[in-house]
């Protein structure tokens, strides 16, 4: 397992949480190999962060490239395992080396957090489904992500851990749409085409943890807060369950 290794990508918009993700990053247990940063727009500096490590490295684009666009660049990595993570996440020291192991264990991607979507339910989302469709990153009682054993959950949300050789399959199917869904396509279709699950594994405190600042995604920047983000939700599930054979897990 020591020997696995790791690229970590970034997603950085107008939110500037970098710094402390990059740190967060650099402080594992099981460094990676490398630091991809996707950076839309210049709302955030960033090039002072390539002085931090040599690992890291750093792709702009003045075209908001959304939450797609971190999934294409994957496409180039050449290490054994991708770690893909929303720009409000701050894993613990030990995270890499856990969702190692985990991934190994599962043969599926890890998460840390997810959700599981109600039978005929297209809006898994809705808060009213909080208590039986939200995985690990819902608890009130903790800044951190809590999940209280390993969930096999429908598709994976906050980041995103996975062996580099599946990212290729995601292309096999075009997205309903860049707009939103990433997360939903990515288990989906991994589901489909590779028979590939996605869980979130055990986080019952902050020593091993996915994500310790789950506050940072309740800010004005939270794409799950805008109008329609549901019903085009509802509508990539709609797809992919009536159109490409996607079962879910209740279903």
């Amino acid at each position: 397992m020591n020997n696995q290794q790791v690229t970590v990508i970034l997603n950085i918009w107008k939110r500037d949480y970098v710094k402390e993700q990059v740190e967060s990053l650099l402080a594992q247990t099981h460094k990676p190999t490398q630091i991809w940063i996707l950076q839309s727009g210049d709302y955030v500096e960033t090039q002072y962060l390539k002085s931090m490590d040599p690992s890291i490295e750093i792709l702009h684009s003045t075209i908001n490239l959304k939450y797609f666009g971190r999934f294409s660049f994957a496409q180039f990595v050449d290490t054994d395992y991708i770690y893909i993570v929303d720009d409000d996440n701050i894993p613990s020291a030990n995270w890499i080396e856990y969702c190692i192991q985990k991934s190994e264990h599962h043969n599926s991607i890890i998460s840390s957090a997810g959700r599981i979507i109600p039978k005929n339910n297209f809006y898994p989302e809705n808060l009213e489904n909080i208590d039986s469709a939200f995985i690990g990153d819902v608890s009130p009682n903790f800044y951190h992500n809590y999940c209280k054993e390993d969930t096999l959950v429908d598709f994976g949300c906050n980041s995103w851990f996975l062996k580099a050789e599946w990212i290729k399959y995601i292309w096999m199917i075009h997205p309903y749409t860049f707009e939103t869904g990433e997360d939903i396509h990515l288990s989906a279709v991994l589901k489909t085409e590779l028979n590939v699950k996605t869980i979130v594994p055990q986080q019952v405190d902050s020593l091993i943890n996915g994500n310790l600042k789950r506050y940072y995604g309740s800010d004005d920047h939270a794409s799950w807060t805008k109008p329609g983000f549901l019903e085009k939700r509802a509508e990539i599930l709609s797809y992919h369950i009536k159109s490409r054979g996607w079962t879910p897990i209740m279903w």
